[in-house]
């Protein structure tokens, strides 16, 4: 379980390096206009893949605008979204107005949104991290604030960009959890091994009778066997997810505001 949690915790910081990533780029760009926000369909993952939102909208499509950072973006069940739940805000200016562009927009407002069902259902089904997650967390906060070789300040993270990562590690493993008591899981189980072994004997061959050459045996086939399930267990999980979102959508009171 120690194990998969690290995994899991790794995944969730490169999603949120890269989303930080993302973000500057689209800070550097000037492109001009775009379509209006839409309050449905989009995201069904607090990490999701901004190519998902940029898909179908081209570059001439896409404009610039200013966002306010105490603006209400949208609401989810009455809890107002602004545009630090969308991306960390330079303490050196969080009250100015920031430039962003209406495809990179589109990705973090539902990202944002995506987050925050994730963490109501969580809250209303009594949901809450374990001991061996905070500990990933703390570890997680302690590399990010962990000074460069030479006690170096590092220049490209601030304290706003820590909280936002450890927001979105912490919503993911909520998620998580919350898909594990659905009955869902983005890994092989035993079962699923021991099921397949027993319909593929005659290819993977009967285990010796010696207990430790049997031991040997299986770890063999249950390694082969794993990764011969995990894509398909993968696509799975992800499509339990994909409903586990779209009904916590439908079922929320999600209004977005237009912005000009």
């Amino acid at each position: 379980m120690r194990g998969r949690n690290s995994i899991w915790l790794l995944l969730a910081l490169a999603t949120a390096v890269t989303v930080l990533l993302v973000y500057w780029h689209f800070q550097g760009r000037t492109t001009a206009p775009s379509r209006a926000v839409e309050a449905k369909g989009g995201a069904n993952h607090p990490n999701q893949t901004a190519e998902r939102f940029q898909s179908g909208k081209s570059q001439s499509n896409n404009r610039i605008f200013l966002a306010r950072p105490n603006q209400v973006l949208a609401t989810v069940n009455g809890t107002s979204i602004t545009l630090g739940d969308l991306m960390p805000l330079p303490s050196t200016n969080s009250e100015v107005e920031q430039k962003i562009d209406s495809v990179t927009y589109d990705y973090f407002l539902q990202r944002a949104i995506n987050r925050e069902l994730t963490l109501q259902a969580a809250k209303a089904q009594g949901i809450t991290l374990n001991q061996a997650q905070d500990e990933q967390l703390a570890k997680l906060q302690a590399l990010r604030e962990q000074p460069e070789p030479g006690l170096v300040s590092k220049l490209t993270v601030n304290a706003a960009e820590i909280e936002f990562e450890l927001r979105d590690a912490q919503a993911f493993m909520l998620q998580t959890s919350l898909m594990e008591q659905a009955g869902a899981t983005p890994n092989v189980t035993p079962d699923q091994v021991e099921q397949y072994y027993q319909n593929h004997i005659s290819e993977l061959g009967e285990l010796p009778a010696d207990p430790q050459a049997r031991q040997a045996a299986w770890q063999e086939i249950d390694i082969q066997i794993r990764k011969q399930l995990a894509a398909q267990t993968r696509d799975q999980y992800n499509q339990q997810l994909q409903t586990f979102m779209d009904n916590l959508r439908t079922a929320a009171q999600i209004t977005v505001t237009p912005l000009p």
